[in-house]
């Protein structure tokens, strides 16, 4: 069962576990920038040699980070959001309100998806490079953005599934489905 007392498909914990997957890995990659930074600071400083790949590298490493980590971030609800309106508003408006927005932020984050798969497939096809001194393929991380929103896309789709859920069965209450109970409680 999940927090708001629903059972939770297979799908939706795979999507959850991906999610959390993301999260983690998206940790770590912010880890290993700063060791490669921390590297290259030192590399440079104390042996007074240079790297080529280490700047590129490390911003490859926080694009994963910020896009891939995305998914995370909305599970937990850590994700931005006004809502100072909605929650003023009447527990099954309130709950239309937020599934209504989830439904629209899905479609962004297809869209880009979508645009994303485009230009990775097209930097695939060309062969396209960095044009650095390192050169590498820019289909590594031009996949970066795709992945990402795919995983924001499914997460949504998960909220969007379990606010109809609520809707159709008349439980307004509870926390939406983005946030963990712990945050409502404080609030």
């Amino acid at each position: 069962m999940n927090r708001s007392g629903t059972q939770e498909s297979f799908l939706s914990r795979l999507i959850g576990w991906l999610s959390e997957l993301a999260g983690y890995a998206s940790s770590l990659l912010i880890l290993a920038s700063m060791l490669v930074i921390c590297y290259a600071v030192l590399l440079r400083y104390v042996l007074g040699a240079s790297t080529v790949w280490q700047t590129e590298l490390a911003i490859y490493f926080l694009i994963f980070a910020a896009f891939v980590g995305g998914a995370y971030g909305l599970k937990h609800g850590d994700h931005v959001k006004i809502d100072v309106v909605v929650n003023r508003l009447p527990g099954r408006v309130q709950l239309f309100v937020r599934f209504v927005a989830a439904i629209l932020g899905f479609f962004f984050i297809l869209i880009i998806a979508v645009i994303g798969f485009e230009l990775w497939w097209e930097a695939v096809q060309m062969g396209r490079r960095s044009g650095t001194a390192w050169n590498p393929p820019l289909a590594y991380p031009y996949f970066i953005l795709p992945l990402g929103m795919t995983l924001i896309a499914l997460q949504y789709l998960v909220i969007v599934a379990e606010l109809f859920q609520r809707l159709v069965s008349g439980r307004p209450g509870g926390p939406p489905p983005d946030e963990t109970e712990d945050e409502t409680l404080i609030e």
